[in-house]
């Protein structure tokens, strides 16, 4: 059939020249020899080889719906936001509730209470409570009691008990069953010529309770001597006191007649041996006033006190005694 024929009963036409040229290089273009050589081409003319790229993604993608309208997914992602929102504020809701619940209680509920000193008291009666912190009060009150008793048992001082050997209580001097005062030669006055000797301290001195000064003690001759005290109360000893003055306020600067060694004993009445009731040393580098704890296992009640020198820091000639104070209780 000749290009540009219809069919059979149709009538033959020619097309022009230019056209038939097109058509020729259109059919021309689709067929090609190396192509058809390499079996590019099935039965039917039509391509066996497709060239055609595969698209792989790597990434997921969520699918969209072209069909949705922007207002309907602007909408579905505000209540996507909400939803997180009510996730995030619920618990912060609860919380506050919680905490709101329980400071109620706590303001409602007066019989729960917190201490800084004791527990919670988990009790919902005022008089109860009241009855607690009381107690607790008279507990504190006698351990701060019993803390001073420690302290002054542990820093005792002279002034801080009573005095029985005090002649302004009742004490007195045994004069005859105590060592005689020393007489020293120092001339007083004169009179008419004659010279008149310092008249000796009384042994009653070192229980009048007077400061210490300087000369007005009573003396004895030598490093040895006694005083028997009759005392004020009948009395069991605990402690003893032995005044004498300074080393600052002597014109020597030493103390030298001031007792050394010295020994108690506790009497019943005057004919009695006497009880041991300790042996001591005064410190001439110490107090002027010390103070001596008699020994806890010869305890008894006395009425007389002997007070037994046995030695001096030096001094040849004479020993002196400023003061001496006697504690204790009263006997029951």
């Amino acid at each position: 059939m000749t290009v540009g024929s219809v069919g059979s009963n149709a009538m033959p036409f020619e097309l022009p020249l230019y056209r038939r040229t097109c058509c020729l290089c259109l059919v021309m273009s689709r067929r090609s020899p190396r192509l058809e050589d390499s079996g590019y081409y099935g039965i039917d003319r039509e391509p066996l080889i497709s060239y055609r790229e595969t698209l792989h993604r790597i990434f997921r993608r969520r699918k969209i719906n072209r069909h949705i309208q922007p207002e309907a997914i602007e909408t579905s992602n505000n209540r996507n936001g909400n939803r997180h929102f009510i996730f995030l504020i619920l618990p912060l809701c609860f919380g506050l509730a919680y905490s709101i619940i329980t400071l109620n209680s706590n303001f409602l509920n007066p019989g729960v209470l917190e201490s800084p000193i004791s527990p919670i008291i988990n009790t919902k009666d005022p008089t109860a409570r009241c009855k607690e912190m009381e107690e607790r009060v008279r507990e504190l009150q006698n351990e701060l009691l019993r803390l001073k008793q420690e302290i002054n048992s542990h820093f005792l001082t002279a002034d801080s008990l009573p005095n029985f050997a005090l002649q302004s209580l009742g004490a007195k001097v045994v004069l005859h069953l105590s060592s005689e005062a020393h007489q020293t030669k120092e001339t007083f006055t004169t009179i008419l010529g004659i010279p008149l000797m310092r008249p000796p301290v009384h042994q009653r001195t070192v229980i009048q309770g007077h400061s210490p000064l300087p000369g007005r003690c009573w003396a004895f001759a030598g490093g040895k001597g006694h005083l028997l005290i009759t005392l004020s109360h009948r009395v069991t000893i605990s402690h003893v006191t032995l005044e004498h003055i300074s080393k600052n306020v002597t014109p020597t600067g030493t103390i030298t007649s001031a007792p050394k060694e010295f020994t108690i004993y506790g009497m019943e009445n005057l004919d009695d041996k006497g009880t041991h009731l300790g042996t001591f040393l005064y410190d001439q580098n110490g107090d002027p006033v010390q103070t001596f704890k008699t020994s806890d296992n010869k305890q008894g009640f006395f009425n007389y006190i002997k007070l037994q020198v046995e030695s001096n820091w030096g001094h040849p000639v004479y020993s002196c005694l400023y003061g001496f104070r006697v504690h204790g209780k009263l006997a029951e």
